[in-house]
């Protein structure tokens, strides 16, 4: 049959959003704490709820009123009439505008009591009462991988960091979070860019330097031109890159162009040569915290251990070092290179491996009973279903690793639910002057 005619009916449009009443002019308001996301949080004289970036406890501030956010106004400080005492100057000429760090203007004391709450929150609203631990810090200039966003228009490039709250890409020299190693290669990434991104649009730099040659990402618009791979062979000649790969218009599966060595790291007395676009822990100082406190709750009575969302291997091969291990994965090519690394270096009868995705089909009844502890890892979304099948099991241990104190909330009340006691909960901060914050907890049965 034809296709019919498609008739357009005139004079309907979507309704455009009616402008917010926001409250107009400068208004001065005092900060009463800091809120969860690391914006101060007020109340005007007429008992509005405002947040306000960049406001610490004690400031009295002049801020405009600039958006609406739920029942909250958000309002930009214009000027600090009267800083908070635990308020200093922000060590990096970029805060403020960069959106990577919010938390730079707070002192170390009340920095350290501010991630510690964060967990203590996320707990209490999961219904848990315990004692946190102490939290550790992971100070500047340990991050080693890092994600830089470029834009190209006309002939003009901008290269560095997503603006607070923005589109806009802030240009960047360097960045106090980043090692000495990583942040040496701001500036020459930034130079490389005209040279080899011929087309207008927006794209990522994605880099890891895991400890040796360094492996990067070119997510970028458009194809790579001959003369383009050209230059970047010069380059990763120049600056001993391990491994190159590019993305086109950052879909899909990235392409190695180059691959000049091995890009490896240890993983406790082990050398793991990592896959491109490796998952690592953020930095090597942090990423050791967490290990020595997984290997810290075992009792040395462990024959068999249960490595869930095992990456690469961060934990399975410190933990093989204590028992066999069983390293479950859903990323096929990460687990192949952890596989690949235990037979290289001997250990392939003390970790078996297992490619699944935990979310849809985790580990029940008696896949759980042959284990003496299980470690999880999960991503940001955390691991509910998983978590609510180890609470039916008997396993004596559980240790438990998350990037999101809110997910971590919701499986360890689970775990508790399901007779899990919580022995010990300890903050981790390797998100150094941001919002976010990991957690490493200890439940035992």
């Amino acid at each position: 049959m034809p296709n019919k005619p498609v008739r357009r009916r005139r004079g309907r449009h979507t309704p455009k959003a009616k402008p917010q009443n926001l409250p107009k002019g400068i208004i001065e308001l005092s900060i009463l704490a800091v809120g969860a996301k690391g914006d101060g949080l007020a109340k005007d004289d007429n008992g509005r709820d405002y947040f306000v970036p960049y406001g610490i406890t004690g400031d009295v501030v002049d801020a405009k009123v600039v958006d609406k956010r739920g029942d909250h106004y958000v309002a930009e400080i214009q000027k600090v009439v009267t800083p908070g005492p635990q308020r200093i100057d922000p060590p990096c000429p970029y805060f403020g505008k960069c959106g990577g760090c919010s938390l730079q203007h707070l002192d170390s004391i009340l920095y350290r009591q501010w991630k510690k709450e964060r967990v203590a929150e996320s707990l209490s609203r999961s219904g848990i009462a315990s004692d946190l631990d102490s939290a550790i810090l992971v100070g500047p200039g340990q991050r080693r991988r890092a994600s830089f966003a470029v834009m190209k228009k006309g002939k003009k490039i901008v290269f560095g960091f997503n603006a607070r709250a923005s589109h806009r890409i802030e240009e960047i020299d360097h960045c106090l979070l980043l090692t000495p190693e990583l942040d040496k290669m701001v500036m020459v990434l930034r130079d490389l860019m005209p040279h080899i991104m011929k087309q207008e649009g927006r794209g990522d730099v994605i880099i890891n330097a895991p400890g040796g040659p360094c492996d990067i990402v070119f997510a970028l618009p458009g194809r790579l031109e001959l003369k383009a791979h050209e230059i970047l062979v010069g380059f990763a000649d120049k600056y001993d890159i391990g491994r190159l790969s590019w993305q086109e218009n950052g879909k899909g599966e990235a392409e190695v162009i180059l691959q000049r060595t091995a890009v490896t790291t240890r993983f406790a007395s082990t050398e793991v040569e990592l896959p491109a676009q490796p998952f690592l822990q953020p930095s090597k100082q942090g990423e050791d915290a967490l290990v020595n406190l997984a290997v810290s709750a075992l009792s040395g009575k462990e024959k068999k251990i249960l490595d869930l969302y095992a990456g690469c291997g961060s934990f399975t091969f410190a933990l093989a070092e204590k028992a066999i291990v069983h390293a479950v994965e859903s990323n096929a090519a990460a687990l192949k290179t952890l596989e690949l690394s235990a037979g290289r270096n001997k250990m392939g009868g003390r970790i078996t491996t297992e490619v699944r995705d935990l979310s849809r089909q985790p580990l029940m009844g008696k896949e759980l009973e042959k284990y003496d502890a299980v470690l999880f890892d999960p991503p940001r979304a955390g691991a509910k279903e998983q978590a609510e099948e180890i609470a039916r099991s008997d396993i004596p241990l559980v240790i438990a690793i998350s990037c999101n104190p809110a997910t971590f909330g919701r499986d360890a009340a689970a775990l508790i639910e399901g007779g899990y006691r919580l022995e010990k909960v300890v903050p981790v901060d390797q998100f150094t002057w941001s919002a976010h914050v990991e957690v490493a907890a200890i439940f035992r049965k």
